[in-house]
């Protein structure tokens, strides 16, 4: 069963469903968007983009997933966090990931902040703490089949550069620790939760170098999206007009 978030914008209520094989309309909002979708077809009044994204299969052996990790860029820092006595945190740190990723976001100048609230409903939260502090988070959607990444935040904008090793031990650990909880519920699928496909972003380019070092495949997902108010649809090109004007 697809995993279904209800957003509410002002008059407007938003349904999002991820996961699920293909869209079907859905009454009783005035948008619904569909996230992950994993087969391509045309469906009368949606919108349809390509999305790619690095999977691993979790119907491997759990060795067969380890190896296939790059050793010096993933299985040493993942060997090296547990040395360090990197310890990782299963739906426990809500407020502290809340404050970790807000102040993550403001210095990347990054929008989108999710509440509390939207974690403890809806999401998975894995961080990594040592010497009893959090140092990083990550926060993942999950439904029968599958779990997909979200969101990540950590302090290594703000630490030395010591810690931030540590910090980067720490995230590799979660990602870890995230693929063995989702092999032992018996999912199928561990999704990156996306793969920068552009060029000339530096930044972005060195997220996926850290994303492939886990092993997974690149892949092509599908969002599929359709507004099903007229008064929505005016409001959105109201927006996305002045957003040009003002460039």
């Amino acid at each position: 069963m697809a995993l279904e978030i209800i957003k509410r914008n002002g008059f407007f209520k938003t349904k999002e469903i991820w996961f699920a094989d293909y869209p079907y309309d859905v009454g009783g909002v005035a948008r619904v968007v569909f996230h992950d979708c994993k087969n391509k077809a045309d469906v009368p009044g949606f919108d349809r983009e390509d999305f790619t994204t690095l999977v691993i299969d979790l119907t491997q052996d759990l060795d067969a997933i380890w190896k296939n990790m790059e050793q010096k860029s993933c299985r040493y820092f993942v060997n090296r966090a547990l040395r360090e006595g990197i310890k990782v945190r299963l739906n426990m740190d809500y407020q502290e990931f809340y404050e970790i990723n807000r102040s993550f976001r403001k210095e990347k100048k990054l929008p989108w902040l999710i509440d509390v609230a939207f974690m403890k409903k809806y999401g998975t939260i894995f961080t990594a703490e040592i010497n009893s502090e959090i140092i990083a988070g990550q926060l993942y959607l999950e439904d029968k089949d599958n779990i997909r990444w979200l969101i990540g935040a950590s302090k290594r904008l703000e630490v030395d550069k010591k810690k931030a090793t540590l910090v980067s031990c720490g995230n590799r650990l979660i990602i870890w620790e995230a693929i063995k909880y989702a092999k032992e519920k018996g999912l199928k699928e561990f999704d990156f939760g996306g793969y920068y496909t552009g060029e000339g972003n530096e930044e972005k380019e060195n997220v996926n170098i850290f994303k492939k070092s886990f092993g997974g495949k690149l892949t092509t997902h599908y969002v599929y999206q359709k507004n099903r108010s007229k008064l929505l649809e005016l409001a959105l090109w109201a927006y996305n007009d002045l957003k040009w004007k003002v460039k």
